[in-house]
């Protein structure tokens, strides 16, 4: 009788511990997955999702922001499939920077908007709208286009690839 409490007590253990592992393997997964869905860029395997933080309402308003970390023989692969996807060289124009900014800081909470390297010097962006797909290259923030964007930075000094994603 002792013996079988010990094996059920074991057996739950182990299925709590699976569960655990099972559950953030496949969450790190969809995430790295977002980015390809999003761009049609594999990421590779062993890319980690070191930030992560979503914020969404009722109503599907909110935001998203996702930061991958990436060896430095991955990002240069991934910098490549950017330039042949149309990605835009950084630096982010200034004149845009400065009111997207605001705009984020509108929309994200301030840690968010923080973590957002809009003075990359270094790699690639790219700036889409969530509904058409299509690029944005104007800089007027304040245009509807600006209201489901999603924004796509390859950082070449830090070896980071930055996904942010909001809807209004």
């Amino acid at each position: 009788m002792k013996n079988t409490k010990k094996i059920i007590i074991g057996l739950v253990t182990l299925i709590i511990l699976l569960a655990v592992f099972y559950g953030g393997y496949f969450k790190n997964n969809k995430e790295i997955e977002f980015f390809n869905e999003k761009f049609g860029i594999q990421l590779p395997k062993e890319s980690e999702t070191i930030f992560s933080n979503t914020s969404y309402g009722a109503l599907g308003d909110g935001y998203r922001l996702y930061i991958y970390q990436v060896t430095s023989e991955s990002m240069k692969a991934i910098a490549e499939k950017g330039r042949a996807n149309y990605w835009s060289e950084l630096p982010i124009p200034s004149d845009f920077t400065t009111s997207f900014s605001k705009k984020i800081r509108a929309i994200t909470d301030e840690t968010t908007s923080k973590l957002i390297p809009l003075d990359a010097a270094r790699g690639y962006y790219m700036i889409r709208n969530n509904q058409t797909n299509a690029s944005i290259t104007g800089t007027n923030v304040f245009d509807s286009s600006f209201d489901n964007v999603m924004i796509g930075i390859m950082d070449l000094d830090n070896n980071r690839i930055y996904l942010l994603s909001y809807n209004m």
